[in-house]
């Protein structure tokens, strides 16, 4: 009976050691191999879907102006046609070029500001004329519009493409001018000058 007893707890301990010594050994192996399938097929898929490599793109050729070729040839694709292409064409045209008062946030600014508008060729003669006529007025209304602006809006601090007062210009041009005859308000300077110290 004594060898009974010694066999038993030989056999347990020896049937429960090699099954955790070979899971957490064949764990790694395991999740290595997955990871080397799946790096394997997604090359053969990007090969298959990738074409082999980078190719051209085919494009169009534009021509910009007044004597532009794309081909070179003499034969451009703007026969009787170059009326139509410069009324297409866009002009900048200064509106004005001043210094407007702020006193929105308790202390004076002067900001000095240009304003330049982007208008069709075609109506380049009536904005000309019209900025001129009206050039008091556009002043006042600009002057109007920058001293009712918040100074962090009109400093660049939390807009610094300026689009409120872009976009309150060009609705003041749109007005006075007609709509649809300015495509866009450019602001190339707004410079705060503080005049109390």
């Amino acid at each position: 009976m004594a060898e009974k007893s010694e066999k038993k707890p030989e056999a347990p301990a020896a049937d429960k050691s090699p099954a955790k010594g070979g899971l957490m050994r064949r764990t790694p192996v395991l999740l290595g191999a997955v990871m080397l399938v799946e790096a394997a097929v997604l090359l053969a898929g990007f090969k298959m879907l990738g074409g082999g490599g980078p190719s051209t793109a085919a494009g169009a050729e534009l021509a910009t102006g007044e004597g532009d070729d794309p081909r070179g040839d003499g034969h451009g694709e703007t026969h009787g046609k170059s009326g139509k292409s410069e009324k297409k064409k866009s002009v900048e045209l200064l509106v004005l070029d001043f210094k407007a008062p702020n006193k929105a946030s308790g202390r004076t600014f002067l900001y000095d500001v240009a304003i330049y508008v982007v208008t069709k060729s075609e109506y380049e003669s009536k904005v000309k004329a019209t900025l001129k006529e009206r050039e008091a007025l556009i002043k006042d209304r600009v002057r109007t519009i920058i001293a009712q602006s918040d100074p962090e809006k009109l400093t660049g601090g939390s807009e610094p493409g300026l689009e409120t007062l872009r976009r309150q210009v060009k609705y003041q041009l749109d007005i006075i001018l007609g709509e649809g005859v300015i495509e866009e308000v450019l602001v190339p300077k707004c410079i705060p000058f503080r005049t109390d110290f």
